[in-house]
């Protein structure tokens, strides 16, 4: 390749030139004659040209050897190797067609660039979208596939916030499930649907447990996720199907149910989805304890609202704290019930929830008292239709009735389930320090749970409170535990129709709250295979102890979604569309290229033969020029190869990088010429390469002296470039340096 010369230079001054006297190794020009010479030579000078040779006043002058003088001057100088080059963008990846199908649509054109996440083509009017991995997905998956293309799917949907708890090479219900939703972001359709199928749910006996009611059955039908359908051309998104909305079921708890004066207490709302929106929600506040603000008032708590907001999107709330006032009165234990409202209407925002009765019992106060009451009970546990006895004992005997007071509590219900004494004050009589109280428990066929029935020693209510007749004991209260012998009676509540990969669910529902933990078992029918169309239904389910209901979800397989390998497109994106290779209605087989990928950016290539390969090197600074404009940048070689390839003619080349600064307006294969700067000097002494001379000895090139003389000065050359020559040593920088010419004043070389 040609090598150029790029050349700074700045003239340095010199002092006036004489012609009076030769010195050194000059040649005296004085003789007859040459008066007029000299003065003719000493004029040339201040022109630049200095003529020796023999003349006189009457003839025209002879032609003699003209010299031209010119002056040391600083320069930089550059050795640059001019190569040729090319503008191309490497094709990176060529997309090829996972399967056989007609391309509906397509959302890119030649010269477009492709980010992760865009939609690309559509095969059969399914899109495939751009996305990142490690390879291309190659198969069909479905649950049950196992591979690193199932890791590669599962990483895809789990980075787009498509959950999956764990995120491994095994394709699980889990996986599609994400899937699913990944699809119906993007409107893809279904697989072609079956028919409809159903699940049908029927209560089972458990003849220990419960009786089963006339509504014992339930049916659902399983419908498809959504209808088959044909993408538009250049309509790659589609609507998305409606989602089913689950209503909340809302339950109530307290932090304590049992409080002392001067406590406190939380009540919490909890729901088993959070709410779409927010919901008001109706309470009713009741027991005997009295709400308000002021408890010298008789107000036993802070008021509670009648109805709260359940905000949306929020599972559970919590009110405000509950503040138990603390008095100077003595009183029986009373409670706080707060309730839910249930909402009327065929359709209620939310769903009251088993638990819907909150209670707080408010323990009794009172002082210490003299003798000190206690109460005991002959049996902790009854049925129905048995006498209780209640043994109220006193620390001390008497000569007098000792009286007391006596209240009656539990969750039994007074007249319904045990006959209420008539007696609201009761004694021990003197002489004695003890007395039997018999109550008798009603026999009822009402379906219920355990109940309890509890009588308890108070204080005597109207005693002076610093010097009672009485202190109450341990333990104060007696409990009995009433055994129901009735069972609840089940019903089976829910059916419809689920759409696959949605949920449903049916409702045991019991007509009074089970008292210990209950097994409900359940048949599973229909024409839907258990376990293959929807998730496991096990036949039976717990009802815990003090519940009345209890939810069975019926899960839904999506057994219309599939992942074809055209779905996603793995590359390293963001790449640019180097070339469509097909058209929109064209039928492609697998394998088939469908799109080529190149580079964003140009690369400029170099081509260099081995013997300027030897002068390259990574990192040279080049100047890249455009032949097809006026265009140049600079740039600098960022890579070259180490073994050379055969061009067309077979002649070695060698390869090579160069980076630039700034944008290249061209087109793939446009041609470059690659300026590399070997070697740089920078303001350094330099003369015209005609003013060396090669000698035996060395270099030298010969100064005009101050006389008018001519010196040979020998002289250490640098860096030689085609026009001037770098002087490490041997010149100051003032001087003239002279340059043979012929009688006709062209230069000619001197050896």
């Amino acid at each position: 390749m040609a090598r150029s010369t790029r050349v700074t230079s700045t003239s340095v001054s010199r002092k006036p030139v004489s012609t009076t006297q030769s010195r050194g190794m000059g040649s005296h020009v004085m003789g007859a004659g040459k008066k007029v010479g000299l003065g003719l030579g000493a004029v040339a000078l201040l022109a630049g040209v200095f003529v020796i040779g023999r003349s006189t006043i009457d003839e025209a002058p002879k032609r003699g050897l003209v010299i031209k003088p010119q002056p040391v001057t600083r320069r930089t100088l550059s050795d640059v190797l001019t190569v040729n080059g090319v503008l191309q963008r490497d094709e990176t990846q060529t997309l090829n067609s996972s399967v056989d199908g007609k391309v509906s649509s397509l959302s890119v054109e030649d010269g477009d660039t492709i980010n992760a996440g865009d939609p690309v083509f559509s095969l059969d009017g399914r899109m495939a979208y751009a996305v990142k991995g490690d390879f291309a997905f190659f198969r069909k998956l479905d649950v049950g596939s196992v591979g690193p293309d199932v890791l590669q799917l599962e990483q895809e949907l789990a980075g787009g916030g498509y959950a999956i708890a764990k995120v491994d090479n095994l394709y699980t219900e889990e996986t599609r499930a994400a899937l699913a939703k990944w699809q119906v972001d993007r409107g893809y359709p279904g697989a072609t649907p079956g028919p409809d199928q159903t699940v049908t749910i029927s209560l089972g006996q458990n003849s220990a447990g419960y009786k089963v009611g006339k509504a014992n059955t339930a049916a659902f039908t399983i419908v498809p996720s959504a209808p088959p359908i044909t993408a538009t051309p250049g309509s790659p998104r589609l609507g998305h199907m409606p989602s089913v909305v689950t209503k909340p079921t809302i339950n109530v708890t307290a932090s304590s149910n049992h409080v002392n004066e001067g406590d406190d207490v939380t009540i919490t709302f909890t729901s088993d989805v959070a709410p779409a929106q927010d919901l008001s929600v109706g309470l009713t506040i009741g027991g005997s304890a009295t709400g308000g603000n002021d408890p010298t008032n008789g107000d036993d708590y802070s008021t509670i609202k009648g109805s709260f907001v359940f905000p949306a999107g929020q599972t559970s709330v919590t009110l405000p704290v509950v503040q138990i006032f603390k008095d100077q009165v003595i009183e029986d234990s009373e409670d706080i019930t707060v309730t839910l409202t249930v909402q009327f209407g065929n359709d209620p925002n939310y769903i009251v929830g088993p638990t819907s009765v909150a209670t707080i019992n408010i323990e009794a106060n009172g002082g210490d008292l003299v003798p000190v009451f206690t109460v005991v009970t002959d049996t902790s546990l009854t049925n129905e239709g048995q006498q209780v006895t209640f043994t109220v004992k006193s620390t001390v005997e008497s000569n007098q009735d000792q009286n007391f007071t006596l209240v009656f509590g539990g969750t039994a219900t007074p007249t319904d389930d045990y006959v209420e004494l008539d007696k609201k004050n009761f004694k021990i009589t003197a002489g004695n320090t003890s007395t039997n109280l018999q109550v008798q428990i009603r026999n009822d066929s009402v379906v219920e749970g355990d109940e309890t029935l509890s009588v308890t020693v108070l204080p005597d209510p109207l005693a002076d409170p610093v010097h009672p007749p009485y202190l109450v004991g341990d333990p104060a209260t007696a409990d009995v535990t009433i055994k129901s012998t009735d069972l609840p009676e089940m019903r089976l509540v829910g059916g419809g129709a689920i759409r696959r990969g949605n949920s449903g669910g049916f409702q045991v529902v019991a007509d009074a709250a089970v008292t210990e933990d209950t097994s409900i078992n359940y048949q599973v029918g229909g024409t839907a295979t258990n376990g293959r169309d929807y998730e496991v239904l096990t036949g039976t389910v717990i009802m815990r102890a003090g519940t009345s209901s209890v939810s069975v979800p019926l899960k839904v397989i999506n057994v219309d979604v599939i992942f074809l390998p055209s779905d996603m497109l793995v590359a390293a994106w963001p790449a640019r569309v180097g070339k469509v290779e097909v058209d929109e209605g064209e039928f492609v087989l697998q394998g088939a290229p469908v799109i080529s990928l190149t580079e964003p950016v140009f690369t400029i290539t170099m081509k260099v033969s081995p013997s300027d390969r030897a002068q390259l090197k990574v990192g040279q600074v080049t100047k890249v020029t455009l032949k097809a404009g006026d265009q140049e940048l600079d740039g600098v070689i960022s890579s070259l190869d180490d073994s050379a390839k055969a061009d067309s003619a077979g002649t070695e080349i060698y390869e090579g990088v160069v980076t630039v600064k700034g944008e290249l307006a061209a087109v793939d294969g446009a041609s470059v010429t690659i300026d590399v700067t070997l070697d740089e000097k920078v303001d350094v002494l330099s003369v015209p390469v005609a003013a060396v001379v090669r000698t035996a000895a060395g270099d030298e090139v010969r100064v005009v002296n101050d006389q008018g003389t001519i010196s040979r000065v020998p002289v250490t050359i640098g860096l030689v470039d085609n026009e001037y020559v770098e002087i490490v040593t041997g010149l100051k920088g003032d001087e003239l340096v002279v340059i043979d010419v012929d009688a006709a004043g062209t230069p000619t070389s001197t050896g």
